[in-house]
């Protein structure tokens, strides 16, 4: 299901995957709100199970029965248990941390991605890329501040996370090639709302006005939307392509956390963060030499 690798497929991948960024970024923002009084296991089963309903009421229409086919249900329950696991990771976190912070730790994912290729994959790198993933993790380290004593285990969690999100974005890829999107997204959806029904009602609380439910709905919009546009998204354009721009998250999280919970990340966020960014960008333009054709 690749498309041609051609600069106008390259735009649209970019474009695809910059509306994908900013769908994570309201998924997020919404989540962090709603945990002050939805448990949080009930909050992740209905972002799921809302995702995987809204899915197939989008989707139905354009695939048809091909929505529920797929060709490696193996590797289709392993990313729904990786993204079902990220997602609790990820929502618990937030509960304590500054959005800022969980994006920051997150975009290490890539220089995770490079060192996998290197050890499971066999792709060699070079000086300057090993330097690049070491000072990308320096930049971790400063995020996380493991000298300081205000340190929240949920940062570590975090870290966790990324090693996850770079599996689940390796596992993404691979599957891009043959799988369609749809099917993709939705089968994760209800494989992750499957994994978390045992726990989602041992507190459940009803959502407190007809708002709640809307935006506990939201979540499910979001969620299966981005999730479908980042799928698509590496069938118009290679990742070394499309890595650089999922970075704008970040200015997006800030944003974000700063209009809705007033919060200004501490300085090590920004250098931190920066030295990640950099890094990521700087390993990404090292092993992406490959000139796009008109």
């Amino acid at each position: 299901m690749w498309r041609d690798d051609t600069a106008k497929n390259r735009r649209m991948g970019i474009a695809l995957l910059s509306l994908a960024t900013l769908m994570f970024c309201m998924l997020d923002s919404t989540v962090k709100w709603l945990l002050a009084s939805i448990p949080l296991m009930e909050l992740v089963w209905m972002r799921f199970a809302s995702h995987a309903l809204i899915s197939m009421v989008l989707l139905v229409p354009h695939y048809r029965w091909s929505l529920f086919q797929v060709r490696n249900w193996r590797l289709q329950a392993l990313r729904a248990f990786l993204l079902g696991t990220m997602t609790l990771c990820n929502f618990w976190s937030i509960q304590y941390l500054q959005l800022t912070e969980t994006a920051s730790i997150l975009f290490s994912s890539p220089l995770i991605v490079a060192a996998i290729s290197h050890f499971w994959m066999k792709q060699r790198l070079g000086r300057n890329q090993w330097l690049a993933i070491a000072a990308g993790f320096i930049g971790v380290l400063i995020v996380v501040r493991p000298s300081s004593d205000v340190v929240h285990p949920a940062i570590f969690l975090m870290v966790l996370n990324a090693f996850l999100f770079a599996l689940f974005g390796l596992l993404t890829r691979h599957l891009s090639a043959t799988e369609n999107p749809g099917a993709m997204q939705w089968y994760s959806a209800v494989g992750a709302t499957l994994m978390l029904t045992p726990t989602a009602f041992t507190d459940f609380t009803w959502p407190p006005n007809i708002w709640h439910w809307v935006l506990i709905l939201s979540t499910g919009l979001w969620g299966s939307i981005g999730h479908y546009l980042w799928a698509r998204a590496h069938q118009y354009a290679p990742s070394a392509v499309l890595a650089p721009f999922g970075y704008q998250q970040l200015l997006y999280m800030a944003l974000a956390g700063w209009l809705v919970f007033g919060d200004v990340p501490p300085a090590a966020v920004f250098v931190g963060g920066l030295i990640i960014v950099g890094s990521g960008l700087y390993l990404l333009w090292e092993q992406h030499q490959k000139p796009s054709t008109p």
